[in-house]
């Protein structure tokens, strides 16, 4: 059983660091100067959520793969629970950069491994994912690899859509060569203005007009492609998330803004108390199941 002074929802977002190695201006995790969890805090939080018994974990960041220790984490997160239980469904969520020789050690421990694309369009692709120019060759390799020698491993392609991309994001499914290399899921994101979204919707945000007809021809792409596509709304955006920041402090969206709302160890019946109306179980596992489904 679950411990009862515990009460999170069931699908948790951990966001281990803010540093990352690109510079993407639409960006929405913590600032890359944001310290990294320590590996001791890291592990901390793990202990914890297996103790809530969450049923799925999102480890973000900034770029997780970063981390000398993530290998060593995810294999803890995903082991059977004491009670016999499986462990939490872990999804990585990664900008797909890290070495093959690194992922073929995480892989093993993962549901789910979450990577971008934003364009077929390779110049708008390289002026939303900005700091390693062979990034979408990188990230299509990876898919490759994890769909050809990891079959465990499910894959959701994200693709954001703004000014940048609008015209060329439909077309991403074309990127990949075989129906075989194909992610289970593609997931169309309206970009969340918080961070370095924030800074930068004057210049990226699009309509909502925009956004829909975007999604509207994503959905023919897929379709054609036999692909599972999921739409994310900023207008379905609070209520979904409990994040927990490199600092252990725990955050959840209210009106479209990120509010922290106590340190995860040191203010539990704080959080508790807020975490009630602040994020409605309904919406925080639809929006996990129906990302990253139980195939």
């Amino acid at each position: 059983m679950p411990d009862p002074a515990l009460r999170l929802p069931a699908y948790v977002d951990l966001r281990l660091l803010g540093r990352c190695n690109l510079s993407c201006p639409f960006c929405f995790g913590p600032r890359h100067e944001v310290p990294s969890m320590d590996e001791k805090d890291a592990f901390r939080v793990v202990e914890l959520l297996r103790r809530a018994e969450v049923r799925g974990v999102v480890i973000s960041g900034g770029e997780p793969t970063l981390l000398p220790y993530l290998t060593d984490l995810v294999a803890e997160l995903s082991e059977p629970l004491p009670s016999g239980a499986p462990g939490p469904r872990v999804v990585l969520s990664t900008n797909g950069l890290a070495p093959v020789v690194t992922m073929k050690r995480i892989l093993p421990h993962l549901s789910w491994i979450a990577v971008p694309v934003e364009s077929a369009d390779l110049e708008q692709h390289q002026r939303m994912r900005t700091g390693v120019a062979p990034h979408r060759d990188r990230v299509l390799g990876l898919l490759k690899e994890v769909r050809t020698r990891h079959g465990h491993v499910r894959v959701k392609l994200g693709t954001v859509v703004t000014r940048l991309n609008a015209t060329g994001a439909h077309s991403v499914l074309d990127l990949v060569q075989k129906d075989a290399w194909l992610p289970h899921v593609w997931k169309i994101y309206q970009m969340s203005e918080t961070n370095y979204g924030a800074d930068n919707r004057d210049w990226l945000a699009v309509s909502d007009d925009v956004f829909e007809d975007v999604v509207e021809r994503c959905a023919k792409t897929a379709a054609d492609r036999g692909v599972q596509l999921q739409v994310y709304r900023n207008s379905t955006r609070s209520g979904s998330y409990l994040f927990v920041d490199p600092d252990c402090q725990v955050v959840v969206i209210d009106e479209g803004r990120e509010r922290r709302i106590g340190d995860l160890f040191e203010d539990q019946e704080k959080i508790a108390a807020d975490l009630h109306g602040a994020v409605d179980l309904t919406r925080n596992a639809g929006n996990f199941s129906g990302t990253y489904p139980d195939l």
